[in-house]
């Protein structure tokens, strides 16, 4: 549990240890779950940086993980008024240095009795730096650690759960499938994506093949069937190139057998035996924008070879896949519909908000 002392007048935890027994390397064999790393926190901020819901009470804090650079990253929290029903962990797109995206939900969540968990990193989480070894994978055990640090330290009873937005849910998905998140989450909502299902597919030349989402007969699927191609397309390219340090993501040249199986390597369905789909005691729901007005990236075919993985109700304690049409731009999940003609935001919240109840009974 959280230790605290008194300093300058201020109360703030110094020192969380949450690694996992033993060590990794990039050269072992990655057998799920792979060892989480440390947070040390820093010290308690006099107001939250922008884009943080208004109320927080935020920290900025230290995190180690194996095979990567250590990071800073800044957190806050928000309690409603009243007891806590449960946390929710708020987890945003891209790089993750910016808290914007999930305030709306968060005003929301708070009034509907949950306390509420935001967080931005100082610098990409998916790029492990230095000398390491590139991969996104690795880099994930750094959001898989706040989500466990978060449930060692902050939650105080009812569900533990959490939302991610585009790279938000590629960093829960990899929490659940490598470092053994489903061993403490209750409920998530995934975002428009996970968007690392298989980097390779996103990132080969010649391209592969145009995937269906939600074919028929599919488990869990909300909504019909469509296309979409998993490359990775315009400023996600770039975002890849920088984050697995490898320049030949969807290039204009066939990419190198090297390269391909790097990426593969890095992906959460990386097609081993290694990533555990099994999550019995976490109820999941993924949200993909369809191609109804032709306005489409590839997160909704990166999330397909994710959401293929699940195959019948034993897996999850709750599972659903909805399709959204009229999504804002390529991701906007939250502004479109489902099938049943309802908002994506309320879908969101309203899943979230039934869904986010302890079923984890055996831990503290």
């Amino acid at each position: 549990m959280m230790k605290v002392l008194n300093m300058k007048n201020r109360l703030f935890p110094v020192l969380i240890v949450v690694l996992v027994a033993g060590s990794f390397t990039a050269t072992q064999a990655q057998r799920a779950p792979l060892p989480l790393g440390t947070v040390s926190v820093v010290d308690q901020l006099p107001l939250c940086p922008s884009g943080f819901s208004s109320g927080m009470t935020c920290f900025q804090a230290q995190m180690s993980c194996p095979s990567t650079d250590d990071i800073g990253f800044t957190y806050g929290f928000e309690d409603p008024a009243g007891l806590p029903t449960g946390t929710i962990v708020l987890l945003e797109g891209g790089a993750g240095t910016n808290a914007s995206g999930g305030s709306a939900y968060a005003e929301q969540y708070l009034e509907d009795g949950f306390r509420v968990v935001q967080m931005v990193w100082d610098s990409a989480w998916e790029v492990t730096g230095g000398s390491n070894t590139p991969s996104i994978k690795m880099g994930a055990c750094r959001p898989a650690t706040f989500l466990n640090y978060v449930f060692q330290n902050l939650y105080r009873g009812g569900g533990m759960c959490s939302q991610g937005d585009s790279a938000g849910s590629g960093a829960v998905a990899y929490s659940l499938a490598w470092y053994g998140a489903a061993n403490f989450l209750d409920k998530l909502e995934l975002l428009s994506g996970p968007v690392f299902g298989d980097i390779e597919q996103g990132c080969v030349v010649p391209n592969a093949p145009i995937s269906t989402v939600c074919p028929a007969g599919q488990f869990g699927c909300n909504g019909s069937p469509w296309p979409d191609s998993p490359a990775y397309v315009g400023g996600d390219i770039t975002a890849i190139d920088n984050w697995t340090a490898d320049p030949t993501c969807n290039g204009g040249s066939p990419t190198s057998q090297a390269s391909n199986q790097s990426w593969k390597a890095m992906s959460i369905v990386d097609g081993t035996a290694d990533p555990s789909f099994s999550y019995p005691q976490t109820a999941m729901a993924g949200w993909l924008c369809s191609n109804v007005d032709k306005v489409q990236n590839n997160s909704a075919a990166q999330g397909e070879f994710f959401y293929e993985q699940f195959t019948n109700s034993s897996q999850t304690a709750g599972y659903s896949v909805t399709r959204i049409d009229h999504c804002s731009g390529t991701e906007g999940v939250s502004d479109g519909v489902t099938p049943q003609g309802v908002e994506g935001r309320t879908a969101i919240t309203q899943d979230m908000i039934a869904g986010c109840f302890r079923r984890h009974v055996s831990r503290h």
